[in-house]
C-alpha cells in the first residue's frame, strides 16, 4: 500500500465531516454565570440564556452540591421576577395552590393563597424532581408542560425550570447511588426543552476550583440580565419568522442517523422541541457576541453550532440515564450536517445515510474511485476503529488493508493504523507458545478450523495466519470460529478476491 503525507487537494471533492464545533463562547468571557458568583458553568451560558429567550422549560441534572439550585435562585433574583421554589420530594399539593374552600354552593373550590403559592410566580422552580412522588408528578406535569394547575392557566409564570440528581446507572452499586433519585418519567422528561448536564466539582479547571473556595463566602457582585435576556428574546422572536430550511432537514437526517444506529427514537414533540431550541441558542449565541464584539461578531454566529448544542442539551436520554454518550452524539451530529450540505447526486449522501460504518466502508470500497483517498481514509478508521471485540477488530483491518492496498493509495495515517493491528498477520513466524490450560481448547479449535480451510488459496492462507495470530490470548470476548466466520463475511462484503487479482 503506497502512503502519501502532505498533500492538500484530495481527487474528488472535500472530505464533507464537518469541523469540530467551535467553542461557544470565548475562553474567559462570562456574561452570566461568573457575574451570578458560579465557576465552570461558562460554557453553558448561551443554553440558559436560550432557555430565557425561549420561555421553555429547563431541567438541570447533575451531583448534590453541584450549585444547581443557587444557580436558578440567583438567575431569577438578577432578572427581577417573582420566584417560587419548591422541593418535590417534600411537596403537598396545598404548598403549590394554597388552602382550597368551597364556594358557597359548594359546587367548586377556589383557594386562598399563601405566601408560598404559584398563582403569582413568573418563575418556578422544582427541586429533586425525580424524587416526586408519581401522584404528585402527575400534577406538576401540566404546569410545565402548559403553564396550569388544575386546569387554571398561570397568567404570570414565564419560566419553568426543575433540578434532579443523577438516576443510577444499571451498574452502579448501592452505596453509590442517590438513594430515591429514579429516572424521570419519560412523558415528563419529553416536556422539558432544555435537559443540561450541571457540572461538578470533577468538571471544573483547577483555577475555578481555587476560585470557588476562595470566593465561597463572598457575596456575588450584582449583575443585569434583562438587558441581555430582551436581546435574546428579541432575536429569538425574530427566527421564528426566518430560518435557513437546511436547519430542518439536518434533524430529520439527525433522527434518521440515529434509528439506524438502533438509538431509541425521539418523539415528534422532541423534534420540534430541537429545531426550536436551536433558534434560540442562535438567538442567545448572537445576542452574548454582540455583548462581547459588537454587531460584527453577532453576524459571525454559525448555524452548525447552535443546532449541535441543540441536540447535545435537548436529549430526554439524560434525564433517565443521568449522563449522555456525547461522542456518538457528536457522531450522529456531524454526519447529519454534512449530509444535510451535499447534493441530492452527490455519492456521500448514500454513504453517510449507511448507519453501520463498516458497512459504508463497504458501500465506499464498491463506488470506487469517486470516492477520494483521503475521504475513503477517514472511512476505513471509523470502520475499522468502531469494531468490537479486539479480534474482530484486527479482522476487519487485515481485509480493509487486502481490499484496498493494491488499488489504492491512502494517506499515512489509515495505513499506519491498519499495519499496527495486522503486522503479525503479515509476517507470520515460527513461535512458541506458553499456554495457560483455559488456552489449550482455543488452540485445539484453530487447528480444527484450519483443517477445514484450503491453504492453497489467497483467503486459506490469511484466514490460517489470522487464526494463528491471534493465540494464545487474543481471543477474549470471542471464539476462533467466530473470528473466521466474521472475517470470511468481510471478504465477501469488500470484494477481496478483485482487489488481489488487480494489478
Amino acid at each position: 500500500m503506497t502512503s502519501r503525507r502532505g498533500r492538500t487537494e484530495p481527487s474528488a471533492p472535500a472530505t464533507p465531516a464537518a469541523p469540530e464545533p467551535a467553542a461557544p463562547r470565548p475562553s474567559g468571557t462570562s456574561r452570566l454565570a461568573r457575574p451570578l458568583g458560579l465557576r465552570g458553568w461558562d460554557v453553558l451560558e448561551p443554553v440558559l440564556l436560550a432557555a430565557l429567550a425561549a420561555e421553555d422549560p429547563l431541567l438541570l441534572v447533575g451531583p448534590h452540591g453541584s450549585a444547581k439550585s443557587f444557580l436558578l435562585e440567583r438567575l431569577a433574583g438578577a432578572l427581577g421576577l417573582v420566584f417560587r421554589g419548591y422541593n418535590a420530594s417534600l411537596l403537598h399539593f396545598d404548598d403549590l395552590v394554597g388552602i382550597p374552600l368551597p364556594d358557597a354552593d359548594n359546587r367548586s373550590l377556589r383557594y386562598i393563597a399563601t405566601p408560598t403559592s404559584i398563582w403569582d410566580a413568573e418563575v418556578v422552580f422544582l427541586d429533586e424532581l425525580n424524587r416526586t412522588r408519581p401522584e404528585l408528578q402527575n400534577k406538576v406535569f401540566p404546569i410545565v408542560h402548559e403553564r396550569r394547575v388544575q386546569g387554571v392557566a398561570l397568567a404570570r409564570l414565564r419560566h419553568r425550570w426543575a433540578a434532579m440528581n443523577p438516576p443510577p446507572a444499571d451498574d452502579e452499586e448501592d452505596g453509590e447511588a442517590y438513594l430515591g433519585a429514579e429516572p424521570l418519567d419519560p412523558a415528563l422528561a419529553d416536556r422539558f426543552a432544555f435537559l443540561v448536564e450541571a457540572p461538578g466539582w470533577g468538571a471544573l479547571t483547577a483555577a475555578e476550583q481555587r476560585d470557588v473556595l476562595l470566593g465561597s463566602q463572598r457575596a456575588a457582585p450584582p449583575v443585569d440580565l434583562r438587558a441581555l435576556g430582551a436581546d435574546a428574546r428579541r432575536l429569538f422572536l425574530a427566527l421564528r419568522d426566518a430560518w435557513p430550511a437546511r436547519l430542518a432537514e439536518h434533524f430529520v437526517l439527525l433522527e434518521q442517523q440515529r434509528l439506524a444506529a438502533g438509538v431509541a427514537p425521539f418523539s415528534t414533540r422532541r423534534m420540534v422541541m430541537l429545531l426550536r431550541n436551536a433558534l434560540s441558542l442562535q438567538a442567545a449565541r448572537a445576542a452574548l457576541a454582540h455583548a462581547d464584539g459588537g454587531a460584527v461578531a453577532a453576524r459571525a454566529v454559525d448555524w452548525e453550532t447552535s443546532a449541535w448544542l441543540a441536540f447535545l442539551h435537548g436529549s430526554p436520554l439524560l434525564a433517565a440515564h443521568g449522563t449522555l454518550d456525547r461522542a456518538a452524539m457528536r457522531a450522529f451530529h456531524r454526519q447529519a450536517w454534512s449530509l444535510g450540505g451535499l447534493p441530492a447526486d452527490d455519492p456521500w449522501r448514500e454513504l453517510l445515510a449507511i448507519g453501520d460504518p463498516l458497512e459504508r466502508l463497504a458501500r465506499a470500497v464498491r463506488l470506487g474511485p469517486v470516492i477520494g483517498d483521503e475521504q475513503l481514509a477517514q472511512l476505513v478508521l471509523d470502520g475499522v476503529e468502531g469494531v468490537q471485540p479486539e479480534a474482530h477488530r484486527t479482522a476487519a483491518a487485515l481485509a480493509t488493508y487486502l481490499a484496498l492496498h493494491r488499488v489504492r493509495a491512502l494517506p499515512a495515517t489509515a495505513v499506519e493504523s491498519l499495519a499496527r493491528r495486522i503486522s503479525r498477520v503479515l509476517t507470520p513466524a515460527h513461535r512458541t507458545l506458553a499456554m495457560a490450560s483455559a488456552q489449550v481448547g482455543l488452540a485445539r479449535e484453530v487447528g480444527s478450523l484450519e483443517a477445514e480451510t484450503a491453504p492453497e488459496t489467497p483467503r486459506g492462507a490469511y484466514t490460517r495466519n489470522l487464526l494463528e495470530a491471534l493465540l494464545p490470548d487474543g481471543y477474549d470476548g470471542t471464539t476462533p470460529r467466530a473470528v473466521r466466520d466474521f472475517f470470511a463475511s468481510l471478504w465477501e462484503r469488500l470484494g477481496i478476491d478483485g482487489a488481489l487479482e488487480a494489478a
